[in-house]
């Protein structure tokens, strides 16, 4: 079965996809209204959709659970309301695919809560934003399992945050996909 999802790229988004597809750890430095999160859920969509593994994971993490509600959810499920078998639970900012796939929105106000999970892929928003801890305490064990894909979004906000730490190492890091947005 064919699915189409509603979704055409921009020139920069389509070259960021297939970059994404070739690095395990991207990092996407984009300027307001770049269509972010709407790239980074539809990628999301895609590699659950077309993951044979059993039950998928994937997260969005957004600093905020209010940020993940009002920016990405909408998104999300307009982005798969015409997904066969798709199903929404509300109170878990949660979407289940009929091949076991989930996408699940989260925040990082108190990361330890989604200790434990176990994730093929996870798009942390506005990373200048987040703790360290959430990477190195959370994510990067959550990806261990399935050698799991992380990219970060992000503004530039200061220099002194972990989003320009990860800019620094993902410049210096042949295994790091960067994009800077002009």
């Amino acid at each position: 079965m064919k699915v189409t999802i509603p979704y055409t790229p921009r020139k920069q988004q389509a070259f960021i996809h297939n970059q994404i597809e070739q690095y395990r750890y991207s990092l996407l430095c984009c300027h307001r209204r770049f269509g972010k999160t709407v790239m980074c859920i539809n990628h999301l969509i895609k590699e659950a959709m077309m993951n044979k593994h059993h039950n998928p994971r994937y997260a969005y993490i957004a600093p905020t659970y209010g940020q993940a509600k009002k920016i990405a959810f909408d998104y999300l499920k307009y982005y798969t309301k015409e997904i066969p078998g798709t199903k929404y639970n509300e109170s878990e900012l949660r979407c289940d695919f009929v091949n076991g796939a989930r996408i699940t929105l989260l925040s990082s106000e108190n990361f330890d809560s989604i200790r434990g999970i176990y994730l093929d892929m996870v798009a942390i928003d506005e990373v200048a934003q987040v703790s360290q801890g959430l990477i190195d305490e959370v994510v990067t064990p959550a990806l261990s399992d399935r050698r799991g894909k992380m990219f970060l979004i992000g503004t530039p906000k200061s220099m002194n945050n972990i989003f320009y730490d990860y800019y620094l190492k993902a410049q210096s890091d042949d295994n790091w996909f960067l994009y800077k947005a002009k």
